[in-house]
C-alpha cells in the first residue's frame, strides 16, 4: 500500500501551529470565561439578595449567548485557517492563475473544491469532516439565523435545542419546526468536539506533508514507521487503473 503523498507547499510549514492554535483558545479563552460564568451564576444561587433569582436568569442567558459566541468564533477562527492555507498552497502550485479572489469568495462547497483541486484529495476524506461541515452550519445559522443550515444542525445535533413536552391539543402553540436558533444551547463537549476535529485535520494534513518529504532523514522515517502502526487513519494513493 502507497502512501497519498501531495506536492509540499509553504502552507503546510505555515499551517503546523493551527492545532496549537484552536486548541489553545479553548482551553486559555474559552474554559475560563465559561468558568467565570458559572462560578457567578453559583454565587447568584446560593445569595440571599431578593433579586437573585432574577440576575441568576439573565446570567444564564449571558452564558447560552456566550456558548454560540464561542461556536461562531470556532468556526471563524477554522474557515480563516483553511482559506489561508489554500491561499499559499495556490501561490505556490498555481501562481499564473487568479485563485486568490475564488479563494477568498468561495463558499464551503466551493472550498471544498478548491482544496481538492490544489491537494488532489477531497476533504471529505478525511475523519474529522462530518464535524467540520457540522461546524459550518453552526457557524452560519449563528450568522444569519434561522434558515436551512439551522434546520441541518436541528438534524444532526438536536442535542442542541431543549426537549419541550407537546402541550395538550388547545394549549398554546405548537413548537417551532425545525427549532429557533434563538433557543439554541450548545453543549460545552460539542465545542470540545469541533475544536478537536480542527486539530485533528490539521494533524492529519502534516501527516501528509511528512509522508510526502522526499528525502526523509532516518528521525523522520523511525516517527513515521510508529505513526503508520499506530494511526486509525493511512489515507492511501488511489489504485492504477492501468
Amino acid at each position: 500500500m502507497t502512501p497519498f503523498r501531495w506536492k509540499n507547499c509553504f502552507a503546510d510549514v505555515q499551517a503546523s501551529k493551527h492545532d496549537m492554535t484552536i486548541e489553545s483558545y479553548l482551553q486559555d479563552v474559552i474554559m475560563p470565561a465559561l468558568a467565570t460564568l458559572q462560578s457567578k451564576i453559583e454565587e447568584l444561587e446560593n445569595s440571599d439578595w431578593p433579586g437573585a433569582v432574577f440576575a441568576k436568569a439573565d446570567m444564564e442567558e449571558v452564558r447560552l449567548e456566550t456558548m454560540r459566541a464561542f461556536g461562531l468564533s470556532i468556526q471563524s477562527i477554522w474557515e480563516r485557517q483553511l482559506r489561508s492555507y489554500l491561499q499559499g498552497c495556490a501561490k505556490d502550485l498555481r501562481p499564473s492563475e487568479p485563485f486568490a479572489t475564488k479563494i477568498e469568495k468561495a463558499n464551503w462547497k466551493e472550498l471544498q473544491k478548491l482544496f481538492r483541486g490544489l491537494r488532489g484529495i477531497g476533504l471529505d476524506a478525511f475523519p474529522s469532516f462530518a464535524v467540520l461541515d457540522a461546524l459550518q452550519h453552526l457557524g452560519n445559522a449563528c450568522r444569519h439565523g434561522d434558515g436551512d443550515s439551522a434546520a441541518e444542525l436541528a438534524q444532526r445535533y438536536p442535542d442542541f435545542w431543549p426537549v419541550i413536552p407537546p402541550m395538550p391539543p388547545g394549549f398554546g402553540a405548537p413548537a417551532p419546526s425545525p427549532p429557533r436558533v434563538a433557543q439554541m444551547r450548545i453543549p460545552l463537549q460539542r465545542l470540545q468536539e469541533f475544536v478537536a476535529a480542527i486539530a485533528r485535520f490539521w494533524r492529519d494534513a502534516e501527516y501528509i506533508y511528512n509522508e510526502s518529504i522526499e528525502r526523509k532523514d532516518p528521525g523522520l522515517e523511525a516517527r513515521l514507521a510508529r505513526e503508520r502502526a499506530e494511526r486509525d487513519w493511512l489515507p492511501l494513493a488511489p489504485m492504477d487503473s492501468n
